[in-house]
């Protein structure tokens, strides 16, 4: 017997807002709650002695009080009214932070910035979604700043598919729409405007600088799971230069 076969779910902003407004409630399964620090640290050379960070696509803001420690003005950037608000609400008083907004508020305001991280975000959206995303930081980057975009690594999506009962289609987990590798990545931004300056296959969640605790349980975790690899990828990038005719 041949196997059943499913439709794919057809994510359109209704159920995208569903779905993170509900996860949202649980911050242990975030990627920058869990590994904030470590991400942080580990991009620390791009941000340390940068004026203006933002964090594009911050959700409610788990990476921003890191980034904090080595910028002195740290902005978080999301498209869910709802995020910023919990954002704002939870981070007010920070030291270094800026403040969240919405990003057509701070495309409103012609805000610029030296330093722009999309952390996880952009294997979430389709290609309508890909291109206004990465026309905002284009836009909003400032001259000679720098863009890093983190994903995962050449993720086989099937790996990670699940079924909704109610409605009979198969959806990833995390909502992962897409995978990108170390040729399609830089690729794609190069073909968006982008100068690739670097690209690193990485462990983001790797507990470099961590409590002896995190370092601890990432090494029970390795005996246990077996080595991780490199499951991140980071590509730097700065705004090309027009061509000259």
């Amino acid at each position: 017997m041949a196997p059943k076969t499913y439709p794919p779910m057809r994510w359109t902003p209704e159920r995208i807002a569903r779905f993170w407004d509900w996860q949202a409630q649980y911050p242990e399964a975030y990627f920058t709650y869990l590994f904030g620090n470590a991400i942080a640290r580990s991009l620390r050379r791009y941000i340390a002695g940068h004026q203006r960070v933002l964090d594009y696509g911050c959700g409610v803001g788990y990476l921003l009080p890191h980034l904090c420690r080595y910028a002195p003005e740290v902005y978080g950037a999301d498209p869910s009214r709802e995020s910023v608000a919990r954002t704002n609400e939870r981070l007010g008083g920070t030291k270094s932070f800026q403040g969240a907004f919405l990003v057509s508020e701070l495309r409103a305001r012609e805000t610029r910035f030296d330093t722009i991280l999309a952390i996880e975000v952009i294997e979430h959206l389709d290609d309508a979604e890909l291109e206004a995303v990465l026309h905002d930081i284009r836009a909003m980057l400032a001259p000679g700043g720098i863009a890093i975009f983190t994903t995962p690594n050449d993720e086989k999506l099937e790996t990670n598919m699940i079924l909704c009962p109610a409605s009979g289609e198969v959806y990833h987990r995390w909502q992962h729409v897409r995978s990108w590798n170390r040729a399609t990545l830089p690729a794609a931004l190069n073909a968006a405007g982008f100068a690739v300056v670097e690209v690193t296959e990485t462990n983001l969640a790797a507990s470099r600088g961590c409590s002896p605790l995190a370092w601890l349980k990432s090494i029970v975790k390795r005996i246990l799971l077996g080595d991780p690899g490199k499951p991140h990828l980071v590509c730097v990038t700065s705004l090309r230069a027009p061509n000259r005719a």
